[in-house]
This record gives structure tokens, sequence and C-alpha cells, in this order.
């Protein structure tokens, strides 16, 4: 069980993160700023201690809040997982030369942690809850 606020917190910090590389997005270190991202989203979903912004929450935004709920992270972590996947690809397409579709990658991934640490909405990991739920009754 993880803290709810701390999900939220590192979600919400990517998000910001990777919005901050589409508005620069006609810089030439902008793909790298969303590969060093990318990086920290996806160590967060091998383990929830790995990640940079979890840590930060925990050491010096958490004492602010101790009552926070807690909730099970799987989901979360198999949802960041494959949005670190999204837009590390939509990096390497603005790197090869297809700024276009690299940029909507990397803006659905933003899309997508907004609106889960938000309103906790995020299609994508909706979408795997109910593969994996289907790939569960199937056995």
């Amino acid at each position: 069980m993880t803290d709810r606020a701390e999900r939220r917190f590192h979600q919400l910090v990517i998000a910001g993160a990777l919005g901050l590389a589409l508005m620069i997005a006609w810089a030439l270190a902008a793909p790298w700023l969303v590969t060093l991202i990318v990086v920290v989203l996806a160590a967060g979903s091998i383990s929830p201690g790995w990640s940079l912004t979890r840590r930060f929450h925990r050491y010096f935004v958490a004492p602010l809040d101790p009552e926070s709920p807690t909730e099970d992270p799987t989901s979360f972590l198999r949802a960041d997982g494959l949005l670190s996947v999204i837009a590390f690809a939509g990096a390497v397409f603005v790197i090869a030369g297809v700024p276009p579709l690299g940029w909507a990658l990397v803006g659905l991934a933003t899309l997508d942690l907004l609106l889960d640490g938000l309103a906790d909405a995020a299609p994508i990991r909706r979408l795997l809850d109910r593969a994996v739920q289907r790939s569960r009754a199937g056995e």
C-alpha cells in the first residue's frame, strides 16, 4: 500500500516536467529532457522507492500532511511503465526527425498523467486494468 498523495504528487510533477518539455519543443534539448524525465518515471514504475519525486514527497512534503489515505499501487505502476515507454518513443521520434508524431506521444503521456493525478480518470490505466482483468478471467 502506498500513499495516495505521494502518487498524485509524483504524477503531477512528471506531467509538469513533460509539459515544460512540450513548451520548449523548439529547443534541441527538449527531447533529451523528455528522456531524462522518462528515466525518473520508469524507475518509479519499477519500484516506488526508486522514484526521485516520490522520495522528495516522502521526506519533504508528507510530514506536512501525515494523514493521507493509502491505495494499492499496482495499476498505477503498470500505467506509469507504459506511459514511460510512450513518452520515450515520442522522444525517439523527435530525435529521429518525426517531431509531430513524437510530440503527440509525449502530449498523450502528459495528458494521461494529468488526468490521473487530478481526477483519477486516466484512460490508459483503465484500459490496462480491463486487460489484466480479462486475462485473469481467462486463466
